[in-house]
C-alpha cells in the first residue's frame, strides 16, 4: 500500500469522525409542533370563564332542554376512545331520554292548542313540576360540574399564558385577571349556584304564567319568549364568547332585579298546581286556624301574591298574616275596609275574598286569592269571618251565560210547540 493511499485514508477517516462529533454536538432544529399545540390548547384569557357563564345561564332558562343539549353536544364533539370519561348528563341514556320528553312537550302544546283549556292545563301543570324536578337535578349535577371545571381549569392556565405572553402573543389584562383570580371550587360554585338560581327563577315565572292563562294564544307567546332567550344566548355564544358572556350577565342582573316578585310568582303556582294536580280538599276544621291564600293586590306596601293565612285578630277584625321570605319574623295587616262589604266569590279553580265597592253596588274587588282546596267551602267561609254573602266570579258568570247559551241554542224547540198547539 503506497504512502499516498495512506494519507488519503487517514484524511477521509478524520473528516468523518470529525463530522460525526459536530451532528452529535449540534442539537437538532426545533420541533414547531408544541408551541403550535400550546397556541391551540390554551383558550385566550377569559374565554373559559366566558363559555361556563353562558352554559349555566342557558340550562337555567331551561333546564331539561339546556342539559339535553349540552350533554347530546358534548358526546358527539368527543373522540369514541374518551367518552367514557365524560359526566353523567352526557350519556345516551340521559340526554336521550331528555329529548324524547322534550318531544312530548312539543306535541302536547301543538296539539293542545285546539284542544279547551280544562284537557291542557293539567299538562301545563305537570309540566310546571318537571321544570323545578330538572331545575332541581341540574343545581346538584350539572351547575358543580361547570364551575369546578372552571376553576381546575383557571388553575392550569397561569403558567401556559405566561408562556405565550412570552413568545410575543397579546393578551386582555382584565380579562387575564379574572380569567386568574376565579381559580378556586370555593368561589365559583357558590357564585354560579346564586346565578342559575335567579335566572332559573325569572324564567320560571314564565312558565308559571303559561300554566294559569287561559289563553292558548297567550302560551304559544310565552313560549316563544323562553326560546328566544335561549337562543339569545346561544346565538351571542357562537359569534363570541365574551358576546354570551355579557348577554348571560344581562340576564343574570335582571333576575336579580325581578327576584322577589319571580320568587312569589313561583310560590302562588307551586301551591296551585298541587292543589289542582292532586285534587285537595280542606277540612271544615281548618277554618280555625286560617284560610291559606295569596294577596291579589298590594296592601299596606305587602306586595302582590305574598303568601299568608286570613285571620280573625284580637278584636274579630280580619287579618292577613305572612311571614316576609316565608323565614322572616310573622307580620299582620288588617284586610277590612270601612263601609265595604265582603263576599266569597266562587271560580272555576278557586274561591277569593273580595270587596263592594259600595253597599247599593254588584262590583267587587278582589282582596285575597283562596287556594283551590278551599271550593266547596265557600258558604261555610263566608260564616266564619262575617262576609255578607256567596256570590259567582267574573269568569264563572261568564262560564255559566256561555253554557245557558248553548243550552238555548240546542234546545229541542219544546217551546214552540207548546206556543203553538
Amino acid at each position: 500500500m503506497s504512502t499516498s493511499f495512506k494519507r488519503r485514508l487517514l484524511v477521509t477517516l478524520s473528516v468523518l469522525l470529525l463530522g460525526g462529533s459536530l451532528l452529535h454536538a449540534v442539537p437538532p432544529p426545533a420541533d414547531p409542533t408544541p408551541a403550535v399545540k400550546l397556541k391551540e390548547s390554551v383558550l385566550p384569557p377569559g374565554v373559559s370563564l366566558s363559555q361556563g357563564i353562558s352554559e349555566i345561564t342557558g340550562v337555567a332558562i331551561s333546564p331539561l332542554t339546556g342539559v339535553s343539549v349540552v350533554g347530546a353536544w358534548t358526546y358527539y364533539k368527543t373522540e369514541p376512545q374518551l367518552r367514557h370519561r365524560l359526566p353523567w348528563y352526557c350519556h345516551p341514556g340521559v340526554w336521550g331520554t331528555g329529548l324524547a320528553l322534550l318531544a312530548i312537550c312539543f306535541l302536547k302544546d301543538f296539539l293542545g292548542a285546539a284542544a279547551p283549556p280544562l284537557v291542557k292545563k293539567p299538562l301545563d301543570f305537570a309540566e310546571l313540576f318537571e321544570n323545578k324536578l330538572s331545575a332541581l337535578v341540574a343545581s346538584a349535577g350539572f351547575v358543580p360540574l361547570v364551575a369546578l371545571a372552571m376553576a381546575h381549569f383557571n388553575q392550569a392556565q397561569p403558567q401556559a399564558v405566561n408562556d405565550l405572553a412570552g413568545s410575543g402573543l397579546a393578551v386582555i389584562p382584565l380579562a387575564s385577571w379574572v380569567d386568574l383570580t376565579v381559580h378556586t371550587p370555593w368561589i365559583t360554585i357558590p357564585v354560579s349556584l346564586v346565578a342559575f338560581a335567579v335566572v332559573w327563577l325569572s324564567a320560571h315565572a314564565i312558565n308559571v304564567l303559561i300554566a294559569l292563562s287561559p289563553f292558548g294564544i297567550v302560551d304559544a307567546g310565552l313560549k316563544l319568549i323562553k326560546l328566544g332567550l335561549m337562543a339569545l344566548v346561544a346565538g351571542a355564544t357562537f359569534i363570541h364568547p365574551y358576546a354570551g358572556a355579557a348577554v348571560s350577565l344581562l340576564l343574570i342582573f335582571i333576575g336579580f332585579l325581578v327576584a322577589g316578585w319571580s320568587f312569589r310568582l313561583t310560590l302562588f303556582g307551586t301551591l296551585m298546581g298541587a292543589d289542582f294536580l292532586l285534587n285537595r280538599r280542606a277540612a271544615a276544621a281548618d277554618l280555625t286556624i286560617g284560610v291559606r291564600g295569596f294577596l291579589a293586590r298590594r296592601t299596606e306596601g305587602v306586595p302582590v301574591r305574598t303568601a299568608g293565612r286570613l285571620k280573625h285578630d284580637a278584636s274579630s277584625g280580619l287579618v292577613f298574616s305572612y311571614h316576609p321570605w316565608l323565614v322572616l319574623p310573622e307580620r299582620q295587616i288588617p284586610l277590612s275596609v270601612a263601609d265595604a262589604p265582603k263576599v266569597i266569590c266562587k271560580g272555576l279553580l278557586h274561591p277569593s275574598l273580595a270587596h263592594r265597592e259600595d253597599s247599593s253596588s254588584a262590583s267587587t274587588r278582589s282582596a285575597l286569592i283562596l287556594l283551590p282546596r278551599y271550593r266547596g267551602l265557600e258558604d261555610m267561609i263566608a260564616r266564619h269571618f262575617g262576609c255578607q254573602q256567596v256570590v259567582d266570579g267574573a269568569l264563572l258568570r261568564g262560564f255559566k251565560a256561555m253554557r245557558q247559551w248553548l243550552v238555548g241554542m240546542l234546545s229541542p224547540g219544546r217551546k214552540l210547540v207548546e206556543m203553538h198547539p
